[in-house]
């Protein structure tokens, strides 16, 4: 098969969110699929070729464009072209995109299949989570319209797919749920290691300190754990709260109250190399997020045996299961609480080892394939899509064409 894949979300200098789910993915899918040709399409004015990784596969075959890209954006949405997949066989002159490939929701538009991964659908939830601008761009983009006319939906947990079905009334047949994986990078890692006293000094991180990492957001939710730490270190003096991350929207607050609390320390966006030695490093690490699609934090400190604690809703439930330990997000109390009890040691050793075990699920080649499969699967029989009006009137007329041909062979 010739299979097309959506690589602008590699494009960033530093990767979070879709971009690691996309870049993991597919350095594991070139790894078990050698058969299969891959042409991976983005696009920018600038010359982004440096922040591209590098897939050194003979059947990986990189498509780049040179537009802008918000006048490719409104192209695609005032005049449905560009055609993606037509685009690309014009530049590669050649003719025979089977199934495009998009990691995430965004602006497109193809003649042939596509399957869609879907994260999470928070902006139908929780908007005031979102800027003006980020909410303008979902109605702009119309998800409902792009899941329909999708022949597979991916979604990256059970949650996911059950909002899915719940919001927007598509087929079950074509929303499977492939749960991600997570690097092999975050493991435990020796005490001697020299490297956990370099990260310590360079970040200037105490001795005992809890650990928030993720977007700085109204979404994760951390004004209430600021709150709940405040009730914590009454009690425990020594400890220290570690909020790290890239700063997103109104995090002005957020740090306003990082910069007025006693004993919260604030650590800029963190390269993925350097991960891991927090999590080693931490007492714990707390994630109490209003909504996520999947929780890619959460696993990734238990795979560095860090006790977790999570919010009871979404899909971290789901993900962490009995290994992490469960909270209201909105109730400050019961986080606070939890903050205390996590410092029991026949606690923190039980989350600790449960962490691991549940870690050990979520591998990329597992992912990898179970796509690779979804990939192969449409050929070989294509589950039913949602009918648009569109789609009707089309196969109407084609009745209708092949109804009057019969009609004149018949006189």
């Amino acid at each position: 098969m010739h299979i097309a894949i959506d690589i602008r979300c590699l494009m960033e200098r530093e990767l979070t969110g879709v971009g690691e789910y996309t870049f993991n993915l597919l350095k594991h899918l070139f790894e078990i699929d050698a058969k299969n040709q891959y042409y991976l399409f983005y696009n920018s004015r600038q010359n982004v070729r440096q922040y591209i990784p590098k897939f050194p596969k003979d059947n990986v075959h990189y498509c780049e464009f040179r537009w802008p890209n918000k006048l490719l954006n409104l192209s695609l949405l005032l005049f449905r072209r560009p055609r993606l997949d037509l685009w690309l066989q014009k530049k590669l002159n050649f003719s025979g995109i089977d199934l495009f490939f998009f990691p995430n929701i965004s602006f497109f538009r193809t003649v042939c299949p596509y399957i869609l991964t879907v994260h999470d659908i928070s902006f139908e939830f929780f908007p005031e989570f979102l800027s003006i601008k980020r909410r303008l761009w979902h109605k702009i983009i119309q998800p409902k319209k792009l899941l329909q006319n999708a022949v597979r939906i991916i979604a990256v947990s059970d949650n996911t797919r059950r909002d899915l079905l719940n919001t927007y009334g598509l087929n079950p047949e074509c929303v499977q749920t492939i749960l991600s994986g997570i690097s092999t990078n975050y493991k435990k890692i020796k005490q001697e290691d020299g490297r956990l006293e370099e990260i310590k000094k360079k970040y200037q991180l105490p001795e005992k300190f809890i650990l928030f990492l993720g977007t700085l957001e109204p979404r994760k939710n951390i004004e209430t754990l600021v709150a709940a730490f405040n009730i914590f270190q009454k009690r425990y003096p020594k400890y220290f709260l570690v909020i790290a991350g890239k700063r997103g929207w109104k995090c002005a607050g957020v740090e306003k109250i990082i910069e007025q609390t006693n004993n919260v320390i604030g650590v800029n966006f963190i390269k993925d190399a350097e991960k891991r030695y927090f999590y080693n490093l931490a007492s714990m690490f707390v994630y109490p997020s209003h909504y996520e699609g999947f929780g890619f934090p959460a696993l990734e400190a238990m795979a560095c045996g860090c006790p977790v604690i999570a919010s009871n809703n979404s899909s971290l439930a789901e993900i962490c299961g009995n290994a992490a330990m469960l909270v209201n997000s909105y109730d400050i109390n019961d986080l606070a609480r939890a903050l205390e009890e996590m410092l029991l040691v026949e606690i923190d050793q039980r989350y600790r080892q449960r962490g691991l075990e549940q870690a050990r699920r979520f591998n990329w080649y597992l992912t990898a394939q179970k796509l690779l499969n979804a990939f192969t699967s449409i050929t070989s029989g294509r589950p039913k899509t949602q009918p648009t009006v569109i789609t009707r009137i089309r196969l109407w007329r084609r009745r209708s064409n092949l109804n009057g041909i019969a009609s004149l062979r018949s006189q």
